[in-house]
């Protein structure tokens, strides 16, 4: 793993990975390189809030949805943060390249999708045994976890490729980018699965 990470910092993409000397670096220099980024992720993730407040109509119904989704979102990011992990390590060990794109999207997108039907599987197992929750509910989760786990998956496969690609450190981008897109779009996914699952409760939101 060491060796294979000292060939990855020399390649050209990496020349200022491998200068960086973090004992030299100042608290003042880390928030100038890291906080650029951030604020980039934090805003993104403001993106959620608006995406809960357009699907409102559901949720006042469903009161139920709400519970699962820190489960949505946890576990997308969970799952795509192994992805990234992964690939970063592949390509550290000089496994995988921009080039095998394709490949890892392929390999990433069907183990995401697989691990979420085998947790969608619990939990609409569960939903039997929970005491006031909505079979459907427990349903509507079950189908949007691998749809989650197979998006989050490929983000993860996809991001610390791109980052090579343009020259920037995967290790520092990919994954925060990776939790910022799936918080979104999971939850996204999540609300319109529920409406095409549940078509019911927004009527009923509509005409009381």
């Amino acid at each position: 793993m060491g060796l294979g990470l000292q060939d990855l910092e020399k390649e050209d993409d990496f020349e200022e990975t491998e200068n960086f000397n973090y004992r030299k670096e100042s608290v003042l220099d880390a928030i100038r390189s890291r906080g650029g980024w951030l604020v980039f992720f934090f805003l993104g993730l403001v993106v959620a809030a608006f995406v809960i407040e357009e699907f409102h109509d559901i949720l006042r119904r469903e009161v139920e949805l709400s519970y699962f989704v820190p489960l949505l979102i946890g576990h997308g990011g969970n799952t795509g943060s192994q992805a990234v992990a992964s690939v970063i390590r592949a390509m550290a060990m000089g496994h995988v390249s921009p080039v095998d794109l394709p490949y890892v999207l392929r390999k990433e997108a069907i183990t995401g999708c697989m691990i979420g039907m085998l947790l969608g599987v619990v939990i609409f197992m569960v939903s039997f045994m929970w005491s006031g929750l909505s079979v459907m509910v427990g349903l509507t989760v079950a189908i949007s976890l691998p749809v989650v786990s197979l998006w989050a998956n490929a983000l993860g496969g996809l991001f610390p490729l791109l980052a090579v690609k343009f020259g920037y450190n995967p290790a520092v981008t990919s994954a925060p980018l990776m939790t910022t897109v799936v918080d979104s779009s999971g939850l996204i996914i999540y609300f319109y699965i529920a409406r095409w699952m549940l078509p019911g409760s927004i009527q009923a939101v509509v005409d009381p």
